[in-house]
């Protein structure tokens, strides 16, 4: 199921076949280096988060989703909302070949808009480490506001909202 398309990309649910290549995105270390506890991921545990997102959007209508290339139907990685601390939090990861394209920008612009525009989130809050410049950078230009500083993982995360009041 199509979610929204930008000029590059194709924001989608999730498919079986998406396991593997979301297997390899993040048995990267440099990819997980600012998700959780920092570690690489399993393919069981790559599996079992598409499972989930499948099963949540079935449900819902929204989760983390698909994000594709566009030009050759790879996936990229995700961008999408997901429950976490009683928060709404947006977020994305994305396969290392991809980083510094714009496509994070590209994607969470359009996904942020599709929240506010069909879902009708009140609230999205997005996070990140302070050390995760990248992600930051993304967050302020998507028009985020900072609203708080706080402690995750022996870490300092910086949290940013949107309201849609």
């Amino acid at each position: 199921m199509l979610i929204v398309e930008t000029v590059r990309l194709i924001i989608r649910s999730w498919d079986i076949d998406d396991i593997l290549p979301y297997a390899n995105i993040v048995a990267d270390p440099d990819v997980m280096q600012f998700i959780g506890n920092g570690l690489p991921q399993t393919y069981p545990e790559a599996e079992e988060y598409i499972l989930k997102c499948i099963t949540q959007i079935n449900r819902k209508g929204w989760a983390r989703f698909a994000v594709e290339i566009k030009t050759t139907g790879e996936l990229a990685g995700f961008c999408g909302f997901a429950e976490y601390n009683n928060e709404l939090d947006f977020g994305w990861r994305y396969a290392k070949k991809h980083w510094n394209k714009g496509y994070g920008t590209e994607a969470a612009m359009a996904v942020l808009e599709t929240g506010i525009k069909r879902f009708h989130f009140p609230k999205i809050v997005c996070m990140a480490y302070v050390e995760n410049k990248a992600s930051i950078r993304i967050i302020e230009k998507i028009g985020m506001e900072f609203e708080k500083y706080f402690i995750l993982n022996n870490r300092k995360v910086i949290q940013f909202v949107k309201w849609n009041l």
